[in-house]
């Protein structure tokens, strides 16, 4: 961990762009946990169109990420993120603003597609700063954990300001401090410059505009079959997760269970992945992180307390796995002029992944909406199934041994 904080403070723009993701992170949830509260209570809409709305954001964000990193390819990581965070400040006032159903689904979309933007050219941004040394999974673990602690802080002094002041502040507070956020990454465009002219071809291959090694296709769709397997795994904490706890238990219940998860993914993050760094397979730790997973759905069976608290630690361990080694495998694989556009293929792989589980629970759900206890275990079953897909298709990207063509 401590070197892990020494490369980070060592490399220039590094502790920037890192501080970066935590006021985005921050920011957000400032207003996007209450965003619902405060389209039905203030703006006086229908829950059906809160719904909508809050979809819209959802995919924009998860949908478009594809889009975002060829923007990001073409515009910059820097320019791309400046452009992000003004999009997401825009779609805050518009939030005020907005009147009727058509605006506020459009606004949504809008606050969506500006994170689709930013999060592509932010983890580019961190490979061109970095290059693709042996720590670079190290410190995308830092950058997920400077994530998940703006996620934790945020509802916090979000609730603080909802009983200290009107609703609007939250918006306004947000919309300004991404403004300032963006002319301050702004600092970063000569140090990005900087890499992609001096570089060499072994830490950065775009110094030419061209790639000094060819994009591997079969090593890409490997990585889009991992992301669509955490996809699949990952939505289970949003979706089928909660409302079974709220069927077995109760759903105060619920808030525990996502405390548990947000504790142990802050804590858990660096020390895990330093750890994970040792392993030179990545094929090794993403199917173990997977079949955690798979592990901690069979633990989720029962139905019990105790169970459901095992099932979001070994969730957990698993999460702060596998995302970190995901990203370090695409800045390692791809050419540094499509690596925004390689990002956004594994957001919209995640999607997906989400998407094909939800389509699944909704499939199996009963009467009430709540899945079944033999639900968790038919995860578990596939859960197992993705782990050793994953292990095995990693032989099929491996690189072949050069065979010598000296003769005795």
């Amino acid at each position: 961990m401590i070197q892990t904080l020494r490369l980070a403070r060592s490399t220039p723009g590094c502790l920037l762009l890192l501080g970066g993701n935590l006021a985005v992170a921050f920011g957000s949830n400032l207003v996007l946990p209450y965003l619902a509260v405060f389209l039905t209570q203030d703006q006086h809409l229908s829950p059906a169109v809160v719904a909508m709305a809050i979809t819209a954001r959802f995919w924009c964000q998860q949908g478009l990420t594809l889009l975002g990193g060829w923007i990001a390819d073409r515009l910059g990581a820097v320019g791309a993120m400046c452009a992000g965070l003004l999009v997401r400040a825009l779609s805050y006032l518009l939030l005020l603003a907005a009147s009727g159903p058509v605006s506020v689904v459009a606004a949504c979309g809008l606050l969506g597609f500006g994170g689709a933007i930013f999060v592509p050219a932010s983890k580019s941004a961190l490979v061109q700063l970095l290059g693709t040394k042996e720590q670079l999974r190290a410190v995308f673990a830092l950058r997920s954990t400077a994530n998940n602690a703006g996620t934790a802080l945020g509802p916090l002094i979000g609730s603080l300001l909802l009983l200290m002041a009107d609703a609007r502040v939250s918006f306004v507070i947000t919309s300004c401090a991404f403004v300032v956020l963006a002319v301050l990454l702004l600092r970063l465009r000569p140090l990005l410059t900087a890499d992609r002219t001096t570089a060499g071809p072994t830490a950065e291959d775009a110094g030419s505009g061209h790639p000094s090694r060819p994009l591997d296709s079969r090593k890409l769709a490997w990585i889009l079959l991992c992301a669509f397997a955490f996809g699949f795994s990952y939505i289970q904490l949003e979706y089928a997760l909660p409302v079974f706890t709220g069927h077995v238990q109760s759903s105060s219940f619920v808030g525990v269970l996502f405390s548990v998860n947000a504790v142990a993914v802050v804590l858990l993050q660096l020390p895990l992945n330093r750890s994970a760094d040792r392993t030179r397979s990545s094929a090794v730790v993403i199917s173990g992180a997977l079949l955690l997973m798979a592990i901690s759905f069979a633990a989720a069976s029962p139905g019990t307390m105790a169970g459901l608290i095992v099932c979001v630690l070994l969730f957990s361990v698993g999460e702060v796995l596998i995302d970190p080694c995901i990203d370090s495998e695409i800045a390692a694989s791809v050419p540094a002029h499509r690596r925004g556009t390689a990002f956004g293929f594994v957001g919209t792989s995640i999607a997906a992944g989400g998407a094909v589980a939800n389509a699944l629970a909704a499939v199996l759900s009963g009467d009430r909406g709540a899945v079944s206890h033999q639900f968790w275990l038919l995860l578990g079953g596939i859960g197992v199934g993705f782990a050793a897909i994953v292990y095995l298709t990693s032989y099929v990207t491996s690189p072949k041994p050069v065979r010598s063509t000296t003769t005795p």
